[in-house]
């Protein structure tokens, strides 16, 4: 019964998407983006909204075409929803811990999205499709991984290589090599070698809304040269750590942090599960993320990024 009801529910919400779509083309509304999202999102945290909470209404498709041809800038908000991960797979996690998707869980969301048409791609490319250096395709979709768990490279890592996916990787440098669950350099340089994304996610998850200027100057700067050192190649995106200060923090601090990132040479940067909602070019410093919780059928998933009923595009 309740996965008949969560069917019922992603095709209601794929009938909204639909007549949305026709109003935005005949110009009767504009682009919109996700509400915030209050849940937590703390290194480590095991709160969580439950698997049956409504998501965050669908945003009106962009005035851009995700598939304009390149050099054709995009200029309002574009339907790219952005999947925030943290830990896949690791044995030693609590069944019902909220951060950790089962391997099983994670090789079926990523069937589904393959069997749907999506076509993962990085931040980058985003970027280069917002410049008008690159077009999207059909249905564009980041997949993102915060803290560089070691699970992400062991169990995560294996399958988006069977669907030929890409991950964006968000890494928090200071605890590569340092022991516990977390990846190495070598596994880094592996993954970024493979085509895999790497973002900074600080130093050592620090607080950017609550900590002082110099501190926060200094991770941003030490995790992004150290990656780029690491990776050779560039670092231009950030994952803000517990997604502050744009979660409790002041709009006055969340401008600063901004500047700051704009004075350390990022580009861009990822909210933390902000809730499904376009991407703004106008925005690059507040992507919107869908949080992917541990435990949630595949109906939910669907449903949180407004896909196709996963009965009607099952695997053969």
């Amino acid at each position: 019964m309740v996965a008949d009801n969560v069917k019922a529910f992603v095709g209601a919400a794929v009938l909204v998407v639909a007549v949305s779509a026709g109003l935005v083309a005949s110009g009767l509304v504009g682009g919109g983006s996700g509400s915030a999202d209050p849940s937590p999102a703390v290194l480590g945290d095991t709160t969580t909204p439950g698997v049956s909470d409504t998501p965050t209404p669908a945003p009106s498709q962009a005035e851009a075409s995700p598939t304009a041809p390149p050099g054709t800038p995009i200029t309002s908000a574009v339907d790219v929803p952005i999947m925030m991960y943290h830990i896949i797979g690791p044995p030693d996690r609590p069944e019902n811990d909220p951060l950790a998707v089962s391997t099983d869980d994670f090789s079926a969301q990523m069937s589904y999205l393959a069997c749907a048409g999506y076509t993962p791609i990085t931040v980058q490319r985003l970027f280069d499709a917002f410049d008008g250096n690159a077009a999207l395709p059909e249905k564009p979709i980041i997949l993102t991984f915060d803290d560089g768990w070691e699970g992400d490279y062991a169990d995560g890592y294996p399958i988006l290589k069977e669907h030929g996916f890409v991950g964006s990787f968000a890494i928090v440098t200071g605890y590569v090599d340092a022991g516990g669950p977390y990846v190495t350099w070598a596994q880094i340089k592996e993954m970024s070698d493979a085509g895999m994304e790497m973002m900074s996610h600080t130093v050592t998850h620090i607080d950017l809304g609550t900590s002082d200027d110099e501190t926060d100057i200094a991770q941003l700067a030490e995790s992004k040269a150290t990656l780029e050192e690491k990776t050779g190649k560039p670092v231009d995106y950030f994952v803000y750590p517990a997604g502050e200060p744009f979660r409790t923090g002041t709009e006055e601090r969340q401008g600063q942090v901004v500047q700051l990132l704009k004075d350390a040479g990022y580009r861009g940067a990822l909210l933390d599960g902000s809730g499904y909602g376009g991407q703004d070019p106008a925005a690059p410093y507040q992507l919107n993320r869908v949080r992917v919780s541990g435990g949630e059928d595949i109906y939910t998933y669907a449903g949180s990024i407004y896909g196709p009923d996963p009965d009607s595009v099952s695997c053969p």
